[in-house]
């Protein structure tokens, strides 16, 4: 479970620039658009870099690897240096295997699963923005992002994240970085590069390993 969840704080980030912050028209209209775009989303691939700063330790990690989303509940998160370690999230079923462990967990049998998985879908796509059962939100113009901050407030989220920081590209409206504070506020940073969207994507790359 421990390594699950860590599994989880890829989605995080240490983009700390000021961002000024807009009116509430303005902010309804930037969710829309983002809204819009991700509604319209069939496949994304990426390239990722992750960051862990560890403040204690005054320590940095760096691994990086390679994302695959299909709509509209598939997706592929797989590290592929320093370590190799994959992440499938298929429907209802979730794989989470390394070269000495490997896991397949029903998410309709598991509470925390099916709304970390939610959670997962949702940050990618861009739709958490309007989950306002699960997040309280705000907007900010970040220069060339929109920056949208996210609290969670449901129990099981909050164990494990303080916030969520989205950014979105202004011209295209994608997601190229994704803050996630934990709940000690230690960050681990991503950023997602080579982003090809609505373009073919082999669906066996979801498929869960028996």
């Amino acid at each position: 479970m421990k390594q699950i969840l860590s599994l989880l704080l890829v989605f995080a980030a240490v983009f700390t620039a000021q961002a000024a912050p807009l009116t509430a028209a303005q902010k309804g209209d930037v969710i829309a658009r983002i809204n819009a775009a991700a509604a319209s989303l069939k496949t994304m691939t990426c390239n990722f870099t992750q960051t862990k700063t560890i403040a204690m330790l005054s320590e940095t990690m760096v691994a990086k690897g390679r994302m695959s989303y299909s709509r509209p509940d598939r997706l592929r998160w797989e590290y592929t240096t320093p370590y190799k370690y994959l992440f499938i999230f298929n429907g209802t079923k979730v794989y989470v295997g390394s070269s000495s462990r490997a896991d397949v967990i029903d998410t309709n049998a598991n509470k925390l699963f099916k709304e970390v998985g939610r959670l997962m879908m949702s940050t990618v796509t861009g739709t958490a923005l309007s989950d306002t059962r699960s997040f309280t939100s705000d907007v900010a113009d970040g220069g060339s992002r929109w920056q949208v901050t996210l609290v969670p407030k449901k129990k099981e989220m909050k164990k494990m994240f303080s916030q969520i920081v989205l950014h979105f590209g202004k011209k295209d409206l994608m997601i190229a970085q994704i803050d996630l504070y934990d709940s000690n506020r230690q960050l681990t940073s991503i950023s997602l590069t080579d982003i090809q969207t609505d373009r073919p994507v082999n669906e066996s790359l979801f498929n869960i390993p028996k």
